[in-house]
């Protein structure tokens, strides 16, 4: 048991260093098993604290960050309070904001936040006297809320109980079956929305039941509007048609391929042939290309970056800014528009290929309309679109041979170096 708490104490502690190490020089630590802020002490200070049974009966000038198994704060922060704990007792005062997380979170009669109190846990209780400055949020399991919120209440529980008065408007969504409570799960929280002797709504309720009826409520306990929705559950698509996803994926590749044909016939054709003399050689290339083309596009940006930077430098602002704010947005912008437009063209090329090497195959030495090949090509390409892996492995793999049988068509064939004849005198 010792050395749970011992690991519970250094994660706290941990955890506090890593989010607010920067700020050491500004801050009081207070670290232990058990670590007791008595009531004539006054931090001026920030205070963090970690334990296992944390008392802070004295004042706080800074903010305050506590973390522990048991934590009781009977005395005054100045600025916000930052508490987790597995039982959280809140009996002082705090200026600003609280925000508190645990199993039990129980904000005692006497106890005042100036601004807002939002808590999350298993059962949270405000008691009678308590007064929020601003508003207060809350998640849990059971949700109490006694004392009086200034102004507006967001609360999401299975069961809601007020009993204070609530001075603006208020949102709540509540369950509608008993769920368990507590450490031992041994009680069940009610469901639902309920209002005590003395609880009040003065401004607009909004009420969000998980199920479609309307709870009755008490006649004036709401003085504005009251509003009943059900509670908006996870949204889940249908699952699409597969005849309309694959009637939808052919028309798409078809007009590209279409309009590929119309734009470059050609080329294609050169194309073609590039790719079934030399498939490793475009494949290589066209890997090259898509790792080199976003690169290209990072450097690119960074060297406007830093030209921007060096004609500020010079004085030279008027320059350096349009340049930065316009330029890189531009080739950014640009960069992605061909990305866009090669996955495109790659598919309706993709299409051109499978089309013409199935006649070639078929009909090794008959003739077919290049229309006809696209559309054969696009049909087997849709298909194939249908299976969720192996359709983006062959998109990508149109889009790689596509761009290096591409560019070993624009590049052409080396040229040979011209060799010097050397004539040779004859013998006489």
């Amino acid at each position: 048991m010792k050395t749970g708490i011992q690991l519970f104490r250094s994660a706290t502690t941990l955890f506090i260093a890593l989010t607010l190490g920067g700020m050491a020089s500004a801050i009081d630590w207070r670290t232990g098993d058990s670590v007791t802020v008595a009531k004539s002490e006054v931090i001026q200070d920030d205070l963090y604290v970690a334990g296992n049974d944390v008392q802070i009966d004295g004042t706080v000038n800074g903010d305050l960050f506590v973390g522990g198994r048991t934590v009781t704060i009977n005395g005054d922060v100045r600025g916000n309070l930052w508490a987790s704990g597995e039982t959280l007792i809140l009996g002082g005062k705090v200026t600003q904001t609280a925000r508190v997380a645990g199993s039990v979170i129980r904000v005692q009669n006497g106890a005042s936040i100036g601004r807002d109190l939002l808590a999350a846990g298993s059962e949270v209780v405000v008691a009678p006297g308590v007064v929020i400055g601003r508003d207060v949020a809350v998640g849990s399991s059971q949700a109490q809320l006694d004392g009086r919120v200034t102004r507006n209440a967001y609360v999401g529980a299975n069961g809601i109980e007020v009993g204070g008065v609530i001075g603006g408007n208020a949102k709540m969504a509540v369950g509608d079956t008993a769920v368990p409570t507590g450490n031992n799960w041994t009680t069940f929280s009610d469901p639902g929305l309920r209002f005590t002797q003395g609880g009040r709504i003065a401004g607009d309720l909004t009420l969000q039941r998980s199920d479609s009826g309307q709870a009755a409520l008490p006649a004036g306990v709401v003085g504005g509007q009251v509003t009943y929705a059900p509670i908006n559950g996870v949204n889940i698509r249908p699952r699409p048609n597969p005849f309309a996803s694959f009637l939808s994926a052919f028309v798409g590749i078809a007009l590209i391929g279409l309009l590929l044909l119309w734009l470059a016939r050609p080329r294609l054709l050169g194309v073609w042939e590039k790719l079934r003399a030399a498939p490793a050689a475009s494949l290589g290339y066209g890997a090259v290309a898509f790792v080199g083309l976003p690169i290209a596009a990072l450097l690119g940006v960074l060297a406007l970056g830093l030209l921007a930077g060096a004609l500020t430098l010079l004085r030279l602002g008027g320059l350096g800014l349009p340049l930065a704010f316009v330029g890189m947005p531009v080739l950014l912008g640009g960069a992605t528009l061909v990305a866009w437009l090669a996955m495109l063209g790659a598919q309706g090329f993709a299409a051109y290929l499978i089309g013409t090497w199935i006649v070639h195959a078929l009909r090794p030495k008959g003739n077919m309309a290049p229309v006809a090949m696209v559309l054969i090509g696009a049909l087997l390409l849709a298909l194939v679109l249908q299976i969720p892996v192996l359709g983006a492995l062959a998109t990508l793999a149109a889009l790689l041979l596509s761009l290096g049988a591409l560019w070993l068509t624009l590049r052409g064939p080396p040229r040979r170096p011209v060799v010097p004849q050397v004539s040779v005198p004859q013998a006489t």
